[in-house]
């Protein structure tokens, strides 16, 4: 049972210091799809039908942090990827889904309209909003980029869900050249290289694409912008020692059972709150700035105000003590616990919700 555990585990390995990177191509070929199905999970619910006799999917990528960057191919089925409103809700990130078409194509669904990409062709859609493909055969390279990496105001960033830039305009081929350099420079890069190419590369896509937006594109749906409206204010103010759901609800200008109902996707308003609150005092023990500061410190100004309660949560959250993640200097940040395959890339985009990226 160990053994196959063991192999159904996805390879992870650091091919330089600080650029963490995994694959599927060490996964068992009967394994590999639901390895492959799982890793996607924070973006699209992914089935596969008719599967042919030339059946392959791969996928591998490198965390930079504000851009995760690979590559994906799936070849010889009809693949289905959907990004409903309940997905959105479950895993939502305040970023975009960047694919650059390399071989084959797929059809792209957003906010009830299709579009048919070919090699070449630039796909993006916005994480906070829902989307769907199908293929039945497609290799790309794909770009999760936090929005505030972009450096786009909020009516551009609206425009870009839904946005295809064809493969004959100046921006897509530069975009697509700089992304088949990265995927391939990155396993020679440094950590602090990787950051900031990641934060260049960032700023140069929202530079290409700005010409290309339209700025009253659709809103996303009034029960999704309201939960990322409540998301943002919860992220802004987690230091408040008084946040909670009557901070909020006063802010949002709801009642406490319409902000109940709204956020009733992602659960209870409360553990979400401790839960943010956690990843950042996680982050800050592992931050060479905060080493100044003690533990305690810490907690109490992310809003914790009993030691015993905070250090109870931390553990159950993530399976060992403030002091022991203090000893190890951030790196349960991006060495997650248990087997890679399982949670490797979808802890990296859930991590994209804790960026503080410099204004």
């Amino acid at each position: 049972m160990k053994q196959v555990q063991e192999q159904r585990n996805l390879r992870v390995r650091a091919e330089t210091p600080g650029v963490p990177y995994f694959t599927l191509s060490n996964a068992p070929p009967e394994l590999r799809f639901d390895a492959y199905a799982e890793s996607v999970d924070p973006i699209f619910d992914t089935r596969r039908e008719a599967v042919g006799g030339d059946f392959s999917v791969g996928l591998d990528g490198f965390n930079a942090g504000p851009v995760l960057i690979g590559r994906s191919r799936m070849w010889g089925a009809d693949f289905h990827y959907d990004r409903d409103i309940r997905k959105v809700a479950q895993t939502g990130v305040e970023a975009v889904l960047v694919q650059i078409i390399t071989r084959g194509g797929d059809v792209r669904l957003h906010d009830g309209e299709a579009t048919v990409t070919r090699p070449g062709d630039i796909c993006i859609a916005d994480m906070t909003r829902p989307f769907a493909t199908r293929t039945d055969g497609c290799e790309n390279i794909s770009m999760v980029v936090h929005h505030g990496a972009l450096g786009l105001d909020e009516p551009r960033l609206d425009g870009l869900h839904g946005l295809v830039l064809r493969r004959e305009t100046l921006a897509a081929q530069l975009l697509g050249e700089h992304a088949r350099m990265l995927v391939e420079r990155l396993p020679q890069a440094g950590a602090d290289d990787a950051l900031a190419v990641a934060r260049a590369t960032g700023l140069m896509m929202g530079g290409l694409i700005a010409p290309s937006l339209q700025e009253s594109g659709a809103r996303a749906s009034v029960a999704v912008a309201a939960l990322f409206r409540i998301k943002r204010f919860i992220r802004a103010n987690l230091a408040h020692p008084e946040l909670g759901p009557d901070m909020v609800a006063r802010a949002m200008g709801m009642s406490r059972a319409s902000l109940y109902r709204a956020f009733a996707p992602l659960g209870s308003i409360g553990d979400f709150i401790r839960r943010q609150r956690l990843e950042r005092v996680l982050s800050d023990l592992g931050a060479p700035a905060q080493r100044g500061k003690s533990i305690a410190e810490i907690a109490y100004g992310w809003g914790f105000a009993d030691w015993s309660t905070f250090s109870r949560a931390f553990k159950a959250a993530f399976g060992i003590t403030p002091s022991e993640a203090r000893a190890g200097a951030g790196l349960v940040l991006h060495q997650p616990q248990g087997g890679a395959g399982d949670v490797l890339l979808p802890h990296w985009i859930r991590t994209m919700e804790t960026l503080r990226l410099p204004a």
